[in-house]
């Protein structure tokens, strides 16, 4: 009769087995370990120089826009223009790369390039969600755009919008109403600037509201 294994014994021989298959798994399946081993590191690489990428772009981003920003505020349109069109199509998801499209429709705007203008203002606009703050700024500017286009009916159509969600200039409401009722009337859209115009009797006191009274006289014959 064969003498009875222990406990420990049989812990021991059940771990050395274990030990033995797994080593022997290892090295049938050397190659597949190894590959998963670079992928493992190349991850861990390429996420390090993702995130090193984005701090110095966003430095280049920071200083490049920097740059713009002078020549915008010295009147250098033509070279503020080139810089800020570099940073939003090099750096377009970063603040700096969003804020650029508005300042590259200023530009475009004080050149006289208003097709221009209108696209880079609307560009703006659709990323402005997270960076909002040249938001009625850049609704603006695409109406002035507009309007020196002669497309009256849509600068007058963009400066209701503008007075309905302003975001940051309440204290404008009144003038951009007066500017949207004057493109409906050189748009020839009689009746609608009769409807802004009425509508801002009830915001207007003194002369003001009188001039357009007068105005809305003036408009009904």
């Amino acid at each position: 009769m064969s003498a009875r294994i222990s406990k420990k014994q049989l812990k021991e021989d059940t771990f050395i087995a274990t030990t033995l298959k797994t080593w022997e798994y290892v090295r049938e399946h050397e190659k597949r370990f190894f590959i998963g081993l670079v992928v493992i590191v190349c991850a861990l690489a390429l996420a390090g120089w993702a995130a090193y990428a984005k701090k110095q772009s966003g430095g280049k981003a920071s200083s490049q826009f920097a740059d713009a920003l002078a020549s915008f505020r010295t009147g250098d349109f033509k070279t503020g223009e080139e810089l800020f069109a570099l940073v939003a199509k090099e750096y377009g998801g970063t603040e700096e790369g969003v804020y650029a499209s508005y300042f590259l429709g200023k530009c475009r705007l004080e050149s006289g390039k208003y097709l221009d203008a209108i696209q880079a203002f609307e560009r703006y606009i659709a990323k402005s969600g997270d960076h909002p703050f040249f938001h009625d700024a850049a609704v603006e500017g695409r109406a002035v755009a507009l309007e020196n286009e002669h497309r009256y009916v849509e600068a007058g159509d963009a400066y209701v919008d503008l007075a309905k969600n302003i975001k940051t200039n309440r204290f404008m409401e009144t003038v951009y109403l007066k500017r949207a009722a004057e493109n409906y009337r050189l748009g020839n859209q009689t009746e609608k600037a009769i409807g802004v115009l009425s509508g801002l009797l009830g915001k207007t006191t003194g002369t003001e509201r009188r001039d357009i009274e007068i105005e809305l006289a003036i408009l009904r014959g």
